[in-house]
């Protein structure tokens, strides 16, 4: 039987084992067994001593590389917790900056909001001027267009503290209405007299000219009076033509 087993099950039996049962043994064979017992176990610690006093050196550079760790890891220590109350104050820094940077950032949309009002003011001022010299000097077809472009001026120009920049006399939707309603008057009576002259280059050209001055329907009006005109006078000629013939 190995080693191993009889120490295991002579630890057993020593396990109940006391003085007192050992007192009252007086066989022989029984002392003899205990002797042998007490000799196993003699043998097993003399084997664990022999096996801890082998590895100590191994034991003993694990001992000292955890030590050296150890101290590795305190040493690292006192280094991160001055790191960590630089990062802790740059987070802060950096939030306080991000704060700054989006109110910066609203001050730049509110400056290029405010720099494209004052150039369209500028560009309405450019083309009411042009509207009053091209009413002045009845040029239709420019007054026609600059009021069709005065279309794409966008209302917050239009209400804008600047507006007052663009107009020295009346407001500007003021004088682009009082132009416009001029103007309808002036190409619904030159289509007038151009049908009655049956001159069809003016009528399409008067006829382009509506939509610009926002009076697209007055024009497809007119234009179908002159087209239901023009084929009545043509079935008329046809039944003449054909009562003489």
């Amino acid at each position: 039987m190995p080693v191993e087993a009889l120490m295991d099950d002579d630890l057993d039996e020593l396990a109940w084992l006391n003085l007192d049962d050992v007192s009252r043994t007086l066989d022989v064979s029984e002392i003899e067994h205990l002797y042998q017992t007490l000799e196993l176990e003699e043998a097993r610690i003399e084997v664990e001593i022999s096996d801890c006093v082998e590895h100590r050196n191994s034991v003993d550079t694990r001992l000292a590389q955890l030590s050296a760790l150890h101290k590795s890891v305190e040493a690292t220590s006192l280094l991160v917790k001055p790191m960590q109350r630089v990062i802790d104050a740059t987070a802060g820094n950096a939030g306080a900056i991000s704060g700054h940077v989006r109110e910066l950032d609203q001050e730049r949309v509110k400056l290029e909001h405010a720099l494209n009002t004052v150039k369209e003011t500028v560009e309405l001022k450019s083309r009411l001027s042009e509207l009053l010299t091209a009413m002045e000097t009845r040029d239709v077809d420019r007054a026609s267009l600059l009021v069709h472009e005065y279309k794409a001026t966008s209302s917050d120009t239009l209400d804008s503290p600047f507006i007052a920049f663009a107009s020295d006399s009346s407001p500007p939707r003021d004088i682009i209405a009082a132009a416009t309603k001029e103007l309808v008057e002036r190409v619904t009576f030159m289509f007038n007299t151009a049908v009655e002259s049956s001159n069809t280059r003016e009528i399409g050209r008067c006829f382009r000219l509506f939509p610009q001055l926002g009076e697209t329907q007055r024009g497809l009006d007119l234009y179908s009076e002159f087209l239901c005109a023009a084929i009545t006078d043509k079935t008329r000629l046809a039944q003449v033509h054909t009562t003489y013939a």
